[in-house]
Protein backbone atom coordinates (compact mmCIF):
# COMPACT_ATOMS: atom_id res chain seq x y z
CA UNK A 1 0.00 0.00 0.00
CA UNK A 2 1.10 3.44 -0.95
CA UNK A 3 2.13 5.86 1.71
CA UNK A 4 -0.71 8.25 2.74
CA UNK A 5 1.65 11.39 0.93
CA UNK A 6 2.06 9.29 -1.77
CA UNK A 7 -1.61 8.36 -2.82
CA UNK A 8 -3.20 11.86 -2.31
CA UNK A 9 -0.16 14.03 -3.58
CA UNK A 10 -1.37 13.29 -6.85
CA UNK A 11 -5.06 14.93 -6.25
CA UNK A 12 -6.23 19.21 -6.56
CA UNK A 13 -6.65 20.11 -2.68
CA UNK A 14 -7.48 23.78 -1.37
CA UNK A 15 -5.35 25.26 0.66
CA UNK A 16 -6.89 28.87 0.77
CA UNK A 17 -9.76 30.43 -0.14
CA UNK A 18 -9.13 32.98 -3.12
CA UNK A 19 -10.21 35.90 -1.11
CA UNK A 20 -7.50 35.45 1.46
CA UNK A 21 -5.07 35.62 -1.00
CA UNK A 22 -4.58 39.41 -1.45
CA UNK A 23 -1.37 41.33 -2.69
CA UNK A 24 0.56 39.24 0.05
CA UNK A 25 2.14 35.94 0.18
CA UNK A 26 0.55 33.44 1.80
CA UNK A 27 1.36 30.45 3.67
CA UNK A 28 -0.28 27.09 3.57
CA UNK A 29 0.57 23.46 4.82
CA UNK A 30 -0.13 20.41 2.61
CA UNK A 31 0.40 16.39 2.80
CA UNK A 32 3.42 17.80 5.72
CA UNK A 33 4.86 20.27 2.86
CA UNK A 34 5.08 23.95 3.84
CA UNK A 35 4.12 26.06 0.54
CA UNK A 36 3.63 29.73 0.07
CA UNK A 37 1.05 30.86 -2.33
CA UNK A 38 0.75 34.57 -4.28
CA UNK A 39 -0.69 35.94 -7.51
CA UNK A 40 1.12 36.16 -10.34
CA UNK A 41 0.34 38.49 -13.93
CA UNK A 42 -1.46 35.29 -15.11
CA UNK A 43 -2.96 33.18 -11.97
CA UNK A 44 -1.60 31.82 -8.89
CA UNK A 45 1.69 30.06 -7.99
CA UNK A 46 2.85 28.06 -4.82
CA UNK A 47 5.95 27.01 -3.83
CA UNK A 48 8.30 25.72 -1.13
CA UNK A 49 7.91 28.45 1.64
CA UNK A 50 11.24 28.86 2.50
CA UNK A 51 13.74 30.01 0.07
CA UNK A 52 16.35 28.07 -1.49
CA UNK A 53 19.18 30.59 -0.28
CA UNK A 54 19.40 31.49 3.13
CA UNK A 55 15.97 29.27 4.40
CA UNK A 56 14.24 32.94 4.43
CA UNK A 57 10.45 32.97 5.04
CA UNK A 58 9.03 33.37 1.70
CA UNK A 59 5.45 34.93 3.51
CA UNK A 60 7.56 37.75 4.23
CA UNK A 61 8.50 38.72 0.24
CA UNK A 62 7.03 40.73 -2.45
CA UNK A 63 5.08 39.80 -5.59
CA UNK A 64 6.35 41.47 -8.08
CA UNK A 65 6.36 41.38 -12.18
CA UNK A 66 8.77 38.76 -12.26
CA UNK A 67 8.17 36.98 -9.30
CA UNK A 68 8.32 36.49 -5.83
CA UNK A 69 10.86 38.18 -4.50
CA UNK A 70 13.18 37.52 -1.14
CA UNK A 71 12.36 40.06 1.96
CA UNK A 72 16.19 38.57 2.99
CA UNK A 73 18.60 38.99 0.07
CA UNK A 74 16.22 40.23 -2.48
CA UNK A 75 16.49 36.96 -4.64
CA UNK A 76 13.77 36.50 -6.57
CA UNK A 77 11.90 33.10 -7.50
CA UNK A 78 9.30 32.57 -11.27
CA UNK A 79 6.13 31.18 -10.72
CA UNK A 80 7.89 27.52 -12.15
CA UNK A 81 9.98 28.04 -9.15
CA UNK A 82 13.73 29.42 -10.84
CA UNK A 83 15.60 32.05 -9.61
CA UNK A 84 14.93 35.11 -12.21
CA UNK A 85 16.83 37.76 -10.02
CA UNK A 86 19.90 37.81 -7.95
CA UNK A 87 20.69 41.31 -7.09
CA UNK A 88 23.89 40.92 -5.57
CA UNK A 89 25.27 39.53 -8.41
CA UNK A 90 24.08 41.57 -11.32
CA UNK A 91 24.67 40.60 -14.54
CA UNK A 92 26.15 37.16 -13.48
CA UNK A 93 25.08 33.86 -14.22
CA UNK A 94 22.21 32.49 -11.61
CA UNK A 95 23.11 29.18 -10.30
CA UNK A 96 21.43 26.13 -11.84
CA UNK A 97 20.92 24.90 -8.20
CA UNK A 98 19.14 27.94 -7.65
CA UNK A 99 15.37 27.10 -7.28
CA UNK A 100 12.36 26.22 -5.69
CA UNK A 101 10.54 22.91 -5.15
CA UNK A 102 7.14 24.65 -7.69
CA UNK A 103 3.51 23.34 -7.57
CA UNK A 104 0.84 22.95 -9.42
CA UNK A 105 -2.06 25.64 -8.65
CA UNK A 106 -5.14 26.89 -9.88
CA UNK A 107 -8.02 29.09 -8.99
CA UNK A 108 -11.73 27.63 -9.37
CA UNK A 109 -14.83 27.74 -7.10
CA UNK A 110 -13.43 30.65 -5.12
CA UNK A 111 -10.73 28.17 -3.74
CA UNK A 112 -6.95 28.18 -4.07
CA UNK A 113 -5.44 24.61 -4.75
CA UNK A 114 -2.37 22.81 -5.62
CA UNK A 115 -1.24 19.66 -6.52
CA UNK A 116 2.10 18.61 -5.43
CA UNK A 117 2.77 15.80 -8.30
CA UNK A 118 3.92 17.13 -11.71
CA UNK A 119 0.74 15.47 -13.33
CA UNK A 120 -2.70 15.30 -11.32
CA UNK A 121 -4.49 11.64 -11.42
CA UNK A 122 -7.86 13.55 -11.76
CA UNK A 123 -9.27 16.83 -12.46
CA UNK A 124 -10.90 19.04 -10.25
CA UNK A 125 -14.53 18.56 -8.64
CA UNK A 126 -16.97 19.20 -11.31
CA UNK A 127 -19.01 21.74 -9.94
CA UNK A 128 -20.58 23.95 -12.70
CA UNK A 129 -23.44 25.55 -10.49
CA UNK A 130 -20.66 27.44 -8.91
CA UNK A 131 -19.50 29.13 -12.32
CA UNK A 132 -22.41 30.45 -14.15
CA UNK A 133 -23.53 33.13 -11.24
CA UNK A 134 -27.01 31.84 -10.39
CA UNK A 135 -26.45 30.82 -7.25
CA UNK A 136 -25.22 33.13 -4.38
CA UNK A 137 -22.46 31.60 -2.24
CA UNK A 138 -21.75 31.91 1.90
CA UNK A 139 -18.47 30.47 3.64
CA UNK A 140 -18.09 29.56 6.99
CA UNK A 141 -14.48 30.38 8.62
CA UNK A 142 -11.44 27.58 7.78
CA UNK A 143 -12.07 24.58 10.10
CA UNK A 144 -9.08 23.15 11.51
CA UNK A 145 -9.79 20.25 12.86
CA UNK A 146 -7.14 17.51 14.72
CA UNK A 147 -8.84 14.56 12.51
CA UNK A 148 -7.74 13.17 9.10
CA UNK A 149 -9.60 14.54 5.78
CA UNK A 150 -10.73 10.88 4.86
CA UNK A 151 -12.70 11.01 8.67
CA UNK A 152 -14.15 14.49 8.33
CA UNK A 153 -15.72 13.58 4.97
CA UNK A 154 -17.40 9.83 6.55
CA UNK A 155 -19.03 12.16 9.48
CA UNK A 156 -20.75 14.42 6.37
CA UNK A 157 -21.48 11.00 5.06
CA UNK A 158 -23.08 9.56 8.63
CA UNK A 159 -26.25 9.36 8.45
CA UNK A 160 -26.87 7.09 11.38
CA UNK A 161 -25.10 9.88 13.96
CA UNK A 162 -27.33 12.53 13.03
CA UNK A 163 -30.29 12.05 15.73
CA UNK A 164 -27.71 11.18 18.28
CA UNK A 165 -24.48 13.99 17.98
CA UNK A 166 -27.14 16.50 15.98
CA UNK A 167 -29.46 16.93 19.06
CA UNK A 168 -30.56 20.57 20.00
CA UNK A 169 -29.74 21.39 16.21
CA UNK A 170 -31.51 19.59 13.49
CA UNK A 171 -31.06 16.09 14.80
CA UNK A 172 -34.34 14.14 15.59
CA UNK A 173 -34.17 11.70 18.90
CA UNK A 174 -37.26 10.54 18.11
CA UNK A 175 -36.28 8.96 14.29
CA UNK A 176 -33.18 6.70 15.17
CA UNK A 177 -33.61 4.16 12.66
CA UNK A 178 -32.13 4.57 9.49
CA UNK A 179 -34.18 2.83 6.68
CA UNK A 180 -32.12 0.76 3.85
CA UNK A 181 -30.75 3.02 0.88
CA UNK A 182 -28.51 2.60 -1.62
CA UNK A 183 -25.13 3.97 -2.99
CA UNK A 184 -23.59 3.80 -5.94
CA UNK A 185 -20.35 3.80 -6.65
CA UNK A 186 -18.56 5.96 -9.64
CA UNK A 187 -15.70 6.20 -11.22
CA UNK A 188 -14.64 9.18 -9.28
CA UNK A 189 -16.39 8.81 -5.98
CA UNK A 190 -19.95 7.51 -4.76
CA UNK A 191 -23.54 9.09 -4.64
CA UNK A 192 -26.71 8.17 -2.56
CA UNK A 193 -29.90 9.66 -1.69
CA UNK A 194 -31.53 9.62 1.62
CA UNK A 195 -34.41 10.75 3.30
CA UNK A 196 -33.68 12.31 7.00
CA UNK A 197 -36.53 13.28 9.05
CA UNK A 198 -34.65 16.52 10.13
CA UNK A 199 -36.50 19.10 13.15
CA UNK A 200 -36.93 22.53 12.01
CA UNK A 201 -36.75 25.37 14.45
CA UNK A 202 -40.07 26.38 15.62
CA UNK A 203 -40.84 30.09 14.96
CA UNK A 204 -42.04 32.53 18.03
CA UNK A 205 -42.00 30.00 20.84
CA UNK A 206 -43.66 27.16 18.86
CA UNK A 207 -42.28 23.86 19.00
CA UNK A 208 -40.13 22.87 16.41
CA UNK A 209 -41.39 20.89 13.62
CA UNK A 210 -40.45 17.46 11.56
CA UNK A 211 -38.76 18.25 8.05
CA UNK A 212 -38.82 15.51 5.93
CA UNK A 213 -35.68 16.54 4.04
CA UNK A 214 -34.17 14.94 0.78
CA UNK A 215 -30.55 14.59 1.14
CA UNK A 216 -27.96 13.78 -2.08
CA UNK A 217 -24.77 12.96 -1.51
CA UNK A 218 -22.61 13.26 -4.27
CA UNK A 219 -18.48 12.72 -3.25
CA UNK A 220 -15.59 13.82 -5.44
CA UNK A 221 -12.52 11.01 -4.31
CA UNK A 222 -10.62 11.60 -2.36
CA UNK A 223 -11.57 14.33 -0.03
CA UNK A 224 -14.50 16.78 -1.79
CA UNK A 225 -18.14 16.04 -0.76
CA UNK A 226 -21.24 18.03 -2.27
CA UNK A 227 -24.78 17.69 0.00
CA UNK A 228 -28.04 18.86 -1.45
CA UNK A 229 -31.07 20.22 1.06
CA UNK A 230 -34.08 20.07 -0.13
CA UNK A 231 -36.35 20.26 2.84
CA UNK A 232 -40.12 20.29 2.99
CA UNK A 233 -40.23 23.66 5.69
CA UNK A 234 -36.75 25.26 5.17
CA UNK A 235 -34.69 26.83 2.06
CA UNK A 236 -33.56 24.82 -0.29
CA UNK A 237 -29.49 24.52 -0.49
CA UNK A 238 -26.39 22.95 -1.33
CA UNK A 239 -23.06 22.27 1.12
CA UNK A 240 -19.73 21.96 0.38
CA UNK A 241 -16.93 20.29 1.83
CA UNK A 242 -13.31 19.73 0.74
CA UNK A 243 -11.53 18.55 3.49
CA UNK A 244 -7.78 19.48 2.60
CA UNK A 245 -5.16 16.70 4.58
CA UNK A 246 -2.19 18.89 6.46
CA UNK A 247 -1.40 15.82 7.28
CA UNK A 248 -2.34 11.85 7.90
CA UNK A 249 -3.96 12.96 11.25
CA UNK A 250 -4.73 16.93 11.03
CA UNK A 251 -6.94 18.50 7.69
CA UNK A 252 -7.92 21.92 7.14
CA UNK A 253 -11.71 22.04 5.61
CA UNK A 254 -13.06 24.82 3.52
CA UNK A 255 -17.07 24.65 3.97
CA UNK A 256 -19.68 26.36 2.17
CA UNK A 257 -23.35 26.62 1.08
CA UNK A 258 -24.70 27.82 -2.42
CA UNK A 259 -28.60 29.29 -2.02
CA UNK A 260 -31.26 31.60 -3.81
CA UNK A 261 -29.86 34.95 -3.88
CA UNK A 262 -32.72 36.11 -2.89
CA UNK A 263 -33.32 34.66 0.37
CA UNK A 264 -31.32 37.41 2.25
CA UNK A 265 -31.20 36.15 5.57
CA UNK A 266 -30.01 32.89 4.41
CA UNK A 267 -26.46 33.69 5.42
CA UNK A 268 -26.71 35.07 8.91
CA UNK A 269 -28.92 31.75 9.37
CA UNK A 270 -26.52 29.22 7.93
CA UNK A 271 -23.67 30.65 9.61
CA UNK A 272 -24.97 30.17 12.84
CA UNK A 273 -26.56 27.06 12.48
CA UNK A 274 -24.02 25.33 10.92
CA UNK A 275 -21.46 25.86 12.52
CA UNK A 276 -23.20 24.95 15.90
CA UNK A 277 -23.62 22.19 14.12
CA UNK A 278 -20.13 21.17 12.93
CA UNK A 279 -18.66 22.19 16.20
CA UNK A 280 -20.72 19.29 17.67
CA UNK A 281 -18.96 16.95 14.96
CA UNK A 282 -16.09 18.46 15.72
CA UNK A 283 -16.03 17.04 19.40
CA UNK A 284 -16.81 13.59 18.75
CA UNK A 285 -14.94 12.98 15.86
CA UNK A 286 -11.68 14.28 17.54
CA UNK A 287 -12.36 11.99 20.09
CA UNK A 288 -11.86 9.01 17.62
CA UNK A 289 -9.13 6.79 17.85
CA UNK A 290 -7.35 6.30 15.78
CA UNK A 291 -7.05 9.52 14.42
CA UNK A 292 -5.82 8.66 10.46
CA UNK A 293 -8.04 7.40 8.47
CA UNK A 294 -8.14 3.65 8.67
CA UNK A 295 -7.05 1.59 6.21
CA UNK A 296 -8.98 -1.22 6.50
CA UNK A 297 -12.08 -2.31 8.52
CA UNK A 298 -10.63 -4.51 11.05
CA UNK A 299 -11.82 -3.53 14.79
CA UNK A 300 -15.28 -2.00 13.59
CA UNK A 301 -18.58 -3.40 13.29
CA UNK A 302 -21.07 -2.22 10.63
CA UNK A 303 -24.66 -2.03 10.25
CA UNK A 304 -26.45 -1.22 6.52
CA UNK A 305 -26.99 2.15 8.61
CA UNK A 306 -23.25 2.76 7.28
CA UNK A 307 -23.61 1.57 3.92
CA UNK A 308 -22.46 5.82 2.47
CA UNK A 309 -19.48 5.86 4.64
CA UNK A 310 -18.09 2.69 3.80
CA UNK A 311 -18.20 2.57 0.30
CA UNK A 312 -16.53 6.00 0.61
CA UNK A 313 -13.71 4.25 2.79
CA UNK A 314 -13.44 1.24 0.19
CA UNK A 315 -13.16 4.54 -2.43
CA UNK A 316 -10.06 5.91 -0.33
CA UNK A 317 -8.45 2.53 0.22
CA UNK A 318 -8.51 1.89 -3.65
CA UNK A 319 -6.89 5.26 -4.14
CA UNK A 320 -4.30 3.77 -1.86
CA UNK A 321 -3.87 0.37 -3.24
CA UNK A 322 -3.68 2.23 -6.89
CA UNK A 323 -6.50 0.10 -7.93
CA UNK A 324 -9.97 1.06 -9.71
CA UNK A 325 -12.29 3.71 -7.29
CA UNK A 326 -15.52 1.89 -9.03
CA UNK A 327 -14.52 -1.71 -9.40
CA UNK A 328 -14.62 -4.44 -6.96
CA UNK A 329 -14.14 -3.83 -3.54
CA UNK A 330 -10.41 -4.24 -2.58
CA UNK A 331 -9.12 -7.06 0.03
CA UNK A 332 -9.71 -6.20 3.20
CA UNK A 333 -12.41 -4.09 2.61
CA UNK A 334 -15.22 -5.27 4.96
CA UNK A 335 -18.86 -6.74 4.24
CA UNK A 336 -21.80 -5.56 6.11
CA UNK A 337 -25.06 -7.42 6.87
Amino acid sequence: MRSYREAFSPYWHPVAYASELKDRPLAARLLETDLVVWRTGSGVAATQRHCAHRGADLCAGEPTAEGLRCAFHGWTWGPEGACVRLPSRPGGPIPPTARLAAFRATERYGLIWVCLAPEPAAPLPHWPELEDGALAVVHLPRLDWDASAGRMIEIVLDVAHLSWVHRGTFGNPDEQEVPPYDVERREDGVHARIIYPALAPGLDGAPPKVDRTTLTYDVTLPFAARLAFKPTLFYAHTVYAIASPVSEEKMRCFYFATYHPRLRHFPDMFVKSELAILEQDRRVLEGVRPRAHPTDFAGEVHTPADRLPIEYRRGVLALRLGQHVDGPAPDGAGGMP
